[in-house]
Protein backbone atom coordinates (compact mmCIF):
# COMPACT_ATOMS: atom_id res chain seq x y z
CA UNK A 1 0.00 0.00 0.00
CA UNK A 2 2.86 2.60 0.79
CA UNK A 3 4.24 1.68 -2.68
CA UNK A 4 1.49 2.79 -4.21
CA UNK A 5 1.16 5.98 -2.45
CA UNK A 6 4.69 6.66 -2.47
CA UNK A 7 4.29 6.08 -6.47
CA UNK A 8 1.65 8.49 -7.00
CA UNK A 9 3.35 11.03 -5.18
CA UNK A 10 6.52 10.61 -7.13
CA UNK A 11 4.30 10.76 -10.44
CA UNK A 12 2.23 13.89 -9.19
CA UNK A 13 5.52 15.72 -8.05
CA UNK A 14 7.36 14.48 -11.58
CA UNK A 15 4.27 15.88 -13.80
CA UNK A 16 4.43 18.93 -11.83
CA UNK A 17 7.88 19.70 -12.35
CA UNK A 18 8.01 19.04 -16.40
CA UNK A 19 4.68 21.32 -16.59
CA UNK A 20 6.86 23.73 -14.80
CA UNK A 21 9.37 23.05 -17.10
CA UNK A 22 7.28 23.78 -20.13
CA UNK A 23 5.75 27.04 -18.73
CA UNK A 24 9.67 28.52 -17.97
CA UNK A 25 10.72 27.50 -21.44
CA UNK A 26 7.22 28.43 -23.78
CA UNK A 27 8.30 30.43 -26.34
CA UNK A 28 7.22 34.54 -25.76
CA UNK A 29 4.23 35.17 -28.49
CA UNK A 30 4.28 39.04 -29.68
CA UNK A 31 2.09 41.35 -29.86
CA UNK A 32 2.64 42.34 -33.40
CA UNK A 33 -0.10 40.45 -34.92
CA UNK A 34 -3.10 40.34 -32.20
CA UNK A 35 -6.14 42.01 -32.13
CA UNK A 36 -6.47 44.39 -29.42
CA UNK A 37 -9.22 44.56 -26.89
CA UNK A 38 -9.43 48.59 -26.62
CA UNK A 39 -8.19 50.96 -28.73
CA UNK A 40 -7.72 54.17 -26.59
CA UNK A 41 -6.36 58.02 -26.79
CA UNK A 42 -3.76 57.56 -24.19
CA UNK A 43 -5.83 60.55 -21.97
CA UNK A 44 -8.69 58.03 -22.03
CA UNK A 45 -6.76 55.74 -20.83
CA UNK A 46 -5.16 57.61 -18.22
CA UNK A 47 -8.36 59.37 -17.12
CA UNK A 48 -10.01 56.46 -16.72
CA UNK A 49 -7.17 55.05 -13.78
CA UNK A 50 -7.58 58.17 -12.26
CA UNK A 51 -11.14 58.20 -11.68
CA UNK A 52 -11.44 54.81 -10.66
CA UNK A 53 -8.29 52.20 -10.35
CA UNK A 54 -9.98 49.48 -9.51
CA UNK A 55 -13.14 49.70 -12.43
CA UNK A 56 -9.97 50.63 -14.48
CA UNK A 57 -7.93 47.36 -13.59
CA UNK A 58 -11.03 45.05 -13.62
CA UNK A 59 -11.62 46.14 -17.11
CA UNK A 60 -8.21 46.50 -18.76
CA UNK A 61 -5.98 44.56 -16.64
CA UNK A 62 -3.96 42.08 -18.07
CA UNK A 63 -6.16 42.97 -22.01
CA UNK A 64 -4.20 43.96 -24.94
CA UNK A 65 -4.36 47.83 -25.59
CA UNK A 66 -4.23 49.92 -28.38
CA UNK A 67 -3.17 53.42 -27.48
CA UNK A 68 -2.26 56.67 -29.88
CA UNK A 69 -0.70 59.24 -28.14
CA UNK A 70 1.95 61.74 -28.41
CA UNK A 71 5.35 60.52 -27.67
CA UNK A 72 7.05 62.66 -24.14
CA UNK A 73 9.58 61.13 -23.18
CA UNK A 74 11.91 58.17 -24.62
CA UNK A 75 14.84 56.16 -22.94
CA UNK A 76 17.19 53.71 -23.44
CA UNK A 77 19.04 51.78 -20.99
CA UNK A 78 22.82 50.29 -21.05
CA UNK A 79 21.36 46.97 -22.05
CA UNK A 80 19.11 48.41 -25.33
CA UNK A 81 15.68 48.40 -23.89
CA UNK A 82 13.82 51.28 -25.21
CA UNK A 83 11.05 52.78 -23.05
CA UNK A 84 8.85 55.25 -24.35
CA UNK A 85 5.72 57.43 -22.27
CA UNK A 86 3.06 58.91 -24.05
CA UNK A 87 1.73 62.10 -22.40
CA UNK A 88 -1.23 62.58 -20.98
CA UNK A 89 -3.44 65.17 -18.53
CA UNK A 90 -1.51 67.00 -16.03
CA UNK A 91 1.39 64.91 -15.07
CA UNK A 92 0.46 61.75 -15.76
CA UNK A 93 1.33 59.71 -18.43
CA UNK A 94 1.45 55.86 -20.24
CA UNK A 95 4.94 54.40 -20.00
CA UNK A 96 5.48 51.34 -22.67
CA UNK A 97 8.25 49.06 -22.86
CA UNK A 98 9.05 47.42 -25.69
CA UNK A 99 9.92 43.28 -26.35
CA UNK A 100 13.46 42.80 -27.79
CA UNK A 101 11.89 42.09 -31.47
CA UNK A 102 9.86 45.60 -31.51
CA UNK A 103 13.27 48.19 -30.51
CA UNK A 104 14.02 48.91 -34.34
CA UNK A 105 10.71 50.57 -34.66
CA UNK A 106 11.24 52.92 -32.04
CA UNK A 107 14.53 54.14 -33.49
CA UNK A 108 12.26 56.43 -35.63
CA UNK A 109 9.80 57.77 -33.25
CA UNK A 110 10.64 60.90 -31.31
CA UNK A 111 9.49 63.16 -28.91
CA UNK A 112 6.24 64.85 -29.69
CA UNK A 113 5.72 62.34 -32.80
CA UNK A 114 2.12 60.95 -32.36
CA UNK A 115 2.30 57.22 -32.59
CA UNK A 116 0.02 54.41 -31.56
CA UNK A 117 1.28 51.70 -30.13
CA UNK A 118 0.21 48.03 -28.62
CA UNK A 119 0.27 46.44 -25.48
CA UNK A 120 -0.37 44.64 -22.62
CA UNK A 121 -1.78 46.90 -19.55
CA UNK A 122 0.08 45.82 -16.07
CA UNK A 123 -1.75 48.53 -14.23
CA UNK A 124 -1.27 51.94 -12.75
CA UNK A 125 1.81 52.92 -10.80
CA UNK A 126 3.01 56.60 -10.84
CA UNK A 127 1.90 56.19 -14.94
CA UNK A 128 -0.23 53.93 -16.80
CA UNK A 129 1.97 50.16 -17.70
CA UNK A 130 2.16 48.37 -20.74
CA UNK A 131 4.73 46.10 -21.45
CA UNK A 132 5.55 43.73 -24.40
CA UNK A 133 4.72 46.72 -26.06
CA UNK A 134 4.76 46.97 -30.41
CA UNK A 135 4.18 50.18 -32.66
CA UNK A 136 1.07 49.39 -34.25
CA UNK A 137 0.77 50.56 -38.48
Amino acid sequence: MKKKIFLALGVAILSGAAYGFYLFNKPHQSLSDATPDFKLNSEVLITAYENDEKTANTKYLGKIIEVTGVVSEKTKDDKGKVSLTLAGPDLAGIGCDFENKAIEKTTKLNVGDQVKIKGTCTGILMDVVLVDCVVSE
